[in-house]
């Protein structure tokens, strides 16, 4: 669930798209998937994973040095993916502005509170 912390970071700074221009490494995006799926917000999730398969194609371009921070939004524009991922970001900031200060964040402390068993470690038993 750390990812989280990157993705909510995203979201507050930026947007889903921006979220895949700072963090396209396979790996994390799945941890960030795998995440919201385990806070139980399977909708952000499935939004997560459209915008995934929308910006997927593209990952090579926004790994090389043609797609800076200062083209992006435009470069999204010409890629068509920002008008197929802005109904998105309305949802995400819908859902956040409805958990207060926290935003994502929010689903932490609920998910701990349902599930104590899963946040804290304890000693293997032999």
């Amino acid at each position: 669930m750390a990812g989280m912390h990157f993705f909510d970071v995203s979201m507050t700074m930026d947007d889903l798209a921006w979220h895949f221009g700072n963090q396209n490494d396979v790996r994390d995006l799945k941890e960030t998937l795998d995440g919201l799926r385990e806070l139980e917000l399977p909708e952000i999730a499935e939004f997560f994973e459209q915008a995934w398969k929308i910006m997927e194609p593209h990952f090579d371009a926004l790994r090389g040095p043609d797609v800076t921070s200062d083209n992006f939004y435009d470069w999204l524009e010409e890629i068509g993916a920002q008008e197929q991922i802005d109904p998105m970001n309305d949802a995400i900031w819908d859902f956040c502005k409805k958990s207060g200060d926290l935003g994502l964040l929010a689903s932490w402390p609920k998910y701990a509170r349902k599930y104590p068993e899963r946040c804290v470690v304890t000693e293997a038993q032999a």
